[in-house]
């Protein structure tokens, strides 16, 4: 019996359509960056532009104030949006990390993916509500608990794939041990965030820049401890392909 194998010696993922009819990761993935892409464009959406109603010339023509105006009508808009789209990309890359390890697929899969894209497609709403109303500290925990549903989703797409046997054995600790670590990381950035609005709302818009650095001291944090490959998992399945001879 051949095997066409994966580039580290596992069979190649399972990305093919159940018999059911549940939609494999390709489609899972496909849906994903599609409802991503309108998240990150509609986050443009809550930036305004100064209005020329009751401008003179000479002000229309003064960069001063046009730049008091977007100050004035858009800066804190702005700031969210910067720190929304900086978000998204983040929950993008991490959503795609642990699906490059998904061989396989069951229908819970696709919900737990559904309640991930559920949360992203939050964000342009509470994004806009924290542009609106950044010194309210209501609106601030809104987005916050926004962040933090969509990292819990994140991780459950993670926790149901290695409790149903649907990731690689190539999987290394290391990699699962990264994951855990970030969402740790923003969460109590995020919480910390949260809290600290209901006492300085204008500190707490600037913590929200903590989640920059926060993903690569979680990796550096990781990375101090060695990962190996996972040894606890079932046998896996025979693979899409497999040719018998």
């Amino acid at each position: 019996m051949v095997e066409i194998v994966g580039a580290h010696g596992d069979p190649p993922p399972d990305r093919s359509d159940g018999a059911d009819g549940t939609p494999g990761v390709e489609r899972l993935l496909a849906l994903t960056d599609g409802v991503v892409a309108i998240a990150l464009t509609l986050l443009v959406l809550q930036l305004v532009v100064p209005t020329l109603d009751g401008v003179t010339s000479a002000q229309s023509h003064s960069a001063q104030y046009l730049w008091d105006q977007l100050v004035r009508t858009g800066g804190d808009q702005f700031t969210a949006y910067l720190i929304s789209f900086y978000v998204i990309a983040q929950f993008w890359l991490t959503h795609h990390r642990v699906f490059r390890s998904i061989r396989g697929h069951v229908e819970g899969l696709a919900w737990w993916n559904f309640a991930f894209l559920f949360t992203i497609t939050l964000m342009p709403f509470t994004s806009d509500l924290l542009g609106r109303f950044g010194h309210n500290p209501l609106a601030i925990d809104i987005f916050a608990l926004n962040l933090v549903l969509a990292t819990a989703a994140t991780q459950g797409v993670r926790i149901f794939a290695r409790r149903h046997d649907l990731q690689t054995a190539r999987v290394i600790d290391e990699e699962v041990r990264a994951g855990y670590v970030r969402s740790a990381c923003v969460v109590a950035v995020v919480t910390f965030t949260a809290v600290l609005a209901w006492f300085n709302t204008a500190v707490a818009q600037y913590c929200w820049l903590l989640l920059i650095p926060v993903q690569r001291v979680a990796d550096r944090i990781a990375k101090r401890f060695p990962g190996r490959p996972r040894s606890d998992q079932a046998p896996l399945a025979p693979a899409v392909g497999e040719q018998r001879g």
